[in-house]
C-alpha cells in the first residue's frame, strides 16, 4: 500500500495542497500491473513525507500480519494507522481473513533446531585467509588439497579460539562451522 497524491486547492483553507489516496498495486488476469484505491485519505497537511511513509509501511505490514520490532513512537503516525486501518476493516476495503493470520506467523512452540554452529568470526577468518591467496601458495609450495583444507581450519580456528590442540579440536566438532567452509571433513579433527 502507498500513497497517491493528487495536487488541488483545499476546500476549508483555500492552499493548494495534495490530496491523498491509499493505494494498492496488483496483477490481472492479463498480467498487467494496476492500482486499486483502498481508501481516500484526503488531505494530510498535518503530516511530512517521513511521516506518510511511515504510516504506509505499518498499514501494509499490518495487512501482511507482520509484527515490528519497534514501536511507533510517533503519536500522528500511530493515530493515523489507526484511524486509517479502522476505515479499511469497517468499510471492508481488503481481504483480511482472520484464520489465515495464524497460518503466517511462526509458532515458537514448534520451533526446533539442531547441530547449530557459530560461523561468524569464522567467516570473517576464512575471507582474510582467502584475500591472503594462502590456498594458492600452499598448492605452489606443493602440499594436497586436504593439508591445505586442514591448514584452514586449524588457522582460523586458532585465531578465532584461541586454547589448546584438545580444546581446539573439541570446539570445531561441537560449536563451530568452520568445516563448513573450509570443506575439512568435521569426523577427522582430533
Amino acid at each position: 500500500m502507498y500513497f497517491k497524491c493528487s495536487i488541488r486547492p483545499h476546500p476549508q483553507t483555500g492552499n493548494i495542497t495534495g490530496y491523498y489516496r491509499l493505494v494498492e498495486s496488483y496483477r490481472n488476469v492479463e498480467d498487467r500491473i494496476c492500482h486499486r484505491t483502498i481508501l481516500n485519505v484526503g488531505y494530510m497537511e498535518d503530516t511530512d513525507v517521513d511521516q506518510r511513509n511511515k504510516i504506509q509501511k505499518h498499514l501494509t505490514d499490518r495487512y501482511e500480519h507482520k509484527s515490528t520490532l519497534f514501536e511507533k513512537t510517533d503519536p500522528l503516525v500511530r493515530k493515523y494507522v489507526e484511524e486509517l486501518w479502522q476505515r479499511i476493516v469497517n468499510n471492508k476495503r481488503l481481504d483480511i481473513p482472520a484464520l489465515e493470520q495464524s497460518s503466517r506467523m511462526v509458532n515458537l512452540d514448534t520451533i526446533k533446531h539442531r547441530d547449530v554452529r557459530e560461523i561468524g568470526a569464522e567467516w570473517i577468518g576464512y575471507n582474510s585467509w582467502q584475500k591472503l591467496h594462502l590456498t594458492e601458495l600452499l598448492v605452489n609450495k606443493g602440499w594436497t588439497e586436504e593439508q591445505v583444507q586442514l591448514a584452514a581450519t586449524q588457522v582460523i580456528s586458532r585465531a578465532v579460539y584461541p586454547a589448546s590442540e584438545l580444546n581446539t579440536a573439541r570446539w570445531i566438532k561441537e560449536n563451530s562451522a568452520v568445516c563448513e567452509l573450509t570443506g575439512y571433513d568435521t569426523r577427522k579433527t582430533n
